[in-house]
C-alpha cells in the first residue's frame, strides 16, 4: 500500500481531512518554537518566527492562487482568497471574516483567535510578541505575494482591552499606489530553489462527485467553507495544504540552521516532528475510527498523515507482512532529493529516527520502527502486545497542553450542495 491518494475520499471527508492538515501546521509551529524557546532563548523565537513565515508564505499562497484559478489578480480580494486558503488561518482554530470595499481596500477581523488565547495566559509582552512583533512583518509578507504595494495595518489588536474584547483584532488591508514596493526576503528566494516549491500537483480529470465551486474566481466570500468547493478542487486543496506544512517545516529548519548550526535545526526538528506527528497521528485515528491501535490501524493513518502527504513528495510503500508487523518504505523523489537535512525526511535520512517512532506511537503506544535496511530507508513497524506502552515524550506533553490540542471542528454538511 502506498501514500493514500486522496481523490478515493468524498467531498464532505476531504473537507474534514483538509481542516485537519491546517491544523498539522499550526502543532508543528507550536511544538517547533517550543524547542527554539526551550534551546536557545525568547529572542530566538522571534527572529526564528518571522524567517519561517515570511520564507514559506509568499510561496505556498502563490500556489494556491494558481491550482484555485484566481492567480494574476493584483487586488485585495485576490490576497483574502489566499488567507482563507492558508494553514496560517486555520479554519476554527481561527475565526476569520473578511469584506472587500472595492480593488484597493478591504478589510478582515478575528471574532476568536486561537493563537491569542494560548498566548494570554503568559501576559502582556507574549501577546505584544505575536500580534505585533511577529505579524506586522508577516502579513505584510503573505500581502506582497500579491502586490508588493499591499499593507496590512491594524485598526485594534491586542493585548485586548478590556480583557474580553471582541472581535479580538481587526485590520484594513490595502493598495497603496504610493507606496515603495516591498521586496521579497532573501530566505524566500532561497526556499524557492527547494524541489518542494516547485513540486507540480496535477488536479484531478474528473469530479467523482457532484456540486461545489471548481475554482474560486468569483467573489470573496466572508467566510469560505471547504465544503464549499468541489471534488477535485478539494483533492488539490488538501495536497496544497500538506505542502504548505512541509514548507513551514523547511522554513524553520532553514532559519534555525542560518541563525545557530545545522545541528540545532535537526534537534528542533525532531522535537517538531515527535511532538506534531504524534498527535496528529491520534486526531487522524479518531476521523478513521480506528482508535483501537493495531497494524492496520497503522497503516491507515501513515497512508494519509501529513508527514507523507503529498504523495507526489515523497511517497511511500507499506506492506503488512502479519498482524503484528509491516514494512515501511520511503521511496525515491522529490522529497530525498533536496540534497540537505531541511526537513523531516533529511533528519530519517540522517538516522534521526525518534519522530518516526512517535508517528507509529501516536496510533499505537506498543509500536516501533526498526531499521531493516542499510541501504534503503526501509523500517519494519514493531506491535508486541506484551510491550509497556511508550510514555509520552516531552515534544507530546507540549502539543497536549495547548488550546489547539483541545480544537474540535465542525462540519459544514449543509454547503455540499452548493452547486458551482
Amino acid at each position: 500500500m502506498r501514500s493514500k491518494d486522496l481523490s478515493g475520499y468524498s467531498r464532505a471527508q476531504l473537507a474534514q481531512l483538509g481542516r485537519e492538515y491546517m491544523l498539522a501546521a499550526q502543532f508543528n509551529s507550536r511544538t517547533g518554537y517550543a524547542a527554539v524557546k526551550m534551546n536557545h532563548g525568547d529572542d530566538a523565537y522571534l527572529s526564528v518566527a518571522i524567517d519561517n513565515w515570511l520564507g514559506a508564505s509568499p510561496i505556498y499562497t502563490q500556489r494556491m492562487q494558481r491550482a484555485m484559478g484566481f492567480s494574476g489578480g493584483t487586488d485585495v480580494a485576490t490576497i483574502f482568497k489566499g488567507l482563507q486558503l492558508e494553514c496560517g488561518f486555520t479554519h476554527q482554530y481561527f475565526d476569520v471574516h473578511f469584506e472587500v470595499y472595492g480593488p484597493d481596500k478591504g478589510r478582515f477581523w478575528l471574532n476568536s483567535c486561537g493563537p491569542l488565547l494560548e498566548a494570554e495566559p503568559r501576559g502582556d509582552e507574549a501577546v505584544k510578541v505575536m500580534c505585533h512583533d511577529i505579524e506586522d512583518p508577516t502579513f505584510d509578507g503573505t500581502a506582497i505575494a500579491t502586490n508588493p504595494r499591499a499593507r496590512m495595518r491594524p485598526v485594534h489588536r491586542p493585548p485586548r482591552r478590556p480583557a474580553d474584547r471582541e472581535p479580538h483584532c481587526e485590520w484594513n488591508v490595502i493598495i497603496d499606489h504610493d507606496a515603495e514596493p516591498l521586496t521579497e526576503p532573501d530566505i524566500t528566494r532561497r526556499m524557492r530553489q527547494s524541489k518542494l516549491a516547485g513540486l507540480q500537483i496535477l488536479r484531478p480529470a474528473q469530479d467523482r462527485e457532484p456540486g461545489g465551486m471548481p475554482y474560486y474566481s468569483g467573489p470573496v466570500l466572508e467566510q469560505l467553507q471547504l465544503e464549499q468547493l468541489s471534488h477535485a478542487a478539494l483533492v488539490v486543496v488538501c495536497k496544497e495544504l500538506a505542502l504548505q506544512c512541509h514548507l513551514l517545516i523547511r522554513g524553520m529548519m532553514v532559519a534555525v540552521a542560518e541563525q545557530y548550526s545545522v545541528e540545532a535545526a535537526s534537534t528542533i526538528g525532531e522535537f517538531q516532528m515527535i511532538g506534531s506527528g504524534w498527535v496528529m497521528s491520534n486526531r487522524l485515528c479518531r476521523w478513521l475510527d480506528c482508535n483501537d491501535g493495531g497494524i492496520d490501524a497503522v497503516i491507515k493513518v501513515l497512508a494519509i498523515h501529513p508527514a507523507f502527504q503529498p504523495c507526489e513528495y515523497q511517497q511511500i510503500n507499506i506492506e503488512k507482512i502479519d498482524e503484528r508487523r509491516a514494512t515501511l518504505e520511503l521511496l525515491d523523489g522529490p522529497a530525498l532529493q533536496e540534497g540537505d537535512a531541511a526537513s523531516w525526511f533529511g533528519l530519517l535520512q540522517e538516522g534521526h529516527t525518534a519522530g518516526l517512532d512517535a508517528l507509529v506511537q501516536g496510533v499505537d503506544p506498543r509500536a516501533r520502527c526498526v531499521r531493516s535496511d542499510d541501504s534503503k530507508l526501509v523500517w519494519e513497524i514493531v506491535i508486541d502486545p506484551s510491550a509497556e506502552p511508550a510514555e509520552e515524550p516531552l515534544p507530546v506533553l507540549v502539543a497536549k497542553s495547548t488550546v489547539l490540542y483541545q480544537t474540535r471542528l465542525k462540519d459544514h454538511l449543509q454547503l455540499l450542495q452548493l452547486e458551482a
